[in-house]
């Protein structure tokens, strides 16, 4: 082998290391180009997650906007690798947030549904007691050691017969019950029933409007 042939051998030799240098810092360059962009989008997630989650904890709606992430000057793998359990934490975060304000929100419309409907069953019973139509009124109330001896002015006699039992409506309640005693030339009685009364003691005045109980 020449000089020439030496020489021209050691160049190619100088050439194809130039080379394999050239792409292996091209595939760097490329790689940390890669890991900038991925750090960029991590970096916005995590800004996200992290205004989802405030807003969560507060309730308040965002007001500003988040601002755009300029991409680092380098970032190494490790640094890289950190960002990405933090987004993975992150996003654990708020998929749990989100799911506690969900059951929250669930639990509050029931609550809502449960008083609306109890409401609604009240007025309908209230509606229904205050037009329900008189069977008669308290005309006399008597009361010795206990003993109440209650009279009753009977306005619809063909509904009113000895055991009917009767409620007493003070303007859309009820405040407790009697049953006709006794019928006796024209004059009907009545007793008070125990336990109907919602304070315990009998509450019977003149005046007192009675109907039929309603379901």
């Amino acid at each position: 082998m020449n000089i020439t042939q030496i020489l021209l051998s050691a160049t190619a030799a100088i050439l194809l290391a130039a080379l394999g240098l050239s792409y292996i810092s091209m595939r760097k360059d490329e790689e940390g180009d890669h890991r900038k962009q991925r750090a960029v989008e991590l970096l916005q997630d995590n800004a996200r997650y992290e205004a989802s989650l405030r807003r969560l904890r507060t309730g308040q709606p965002l007001t500003t906007p988040i601002q755009p992430i300029e991409a680092p000057e380098s970032i190494s793998t490790s640094k890289l690798e950190e960002l990405e359990t933090a987004n993975k934490l992150l996003r654990e975060q708020v998929l749990r947030s989100e799911k506690k304000a969900k059951q929250a929100e669930d639990e509050t419309l029931a609550m809502n549904e449960r008083h609306a409907e109890k409401y609604d069953k009240a007025a309908r019973r209230a509606r229904i007691i205050s037009q329900a139509m008189i069977m008669a009124q308290v005309k006399e109330v008597a009361q010795d050691q206990g003993i109440f001896l209650i009279v009753l002015d009977v306005k619809r006699p063909e509904s009113v017969r000895i055991n009917t039992e009767l409620a007493i409506r003070r303007g859309t309640g009820i405040i407790g019950r009697v049953t006709v005693s006794n019928i006796e030339e024209g004059a009907v009685f009545a007793d008070p029933l125990p336990g109907t009364f919602p304070g315990g003691a009998v509450d019977v005045k003149v005046g007192d409007e009675l109907i039929i109980p309603p379901l």
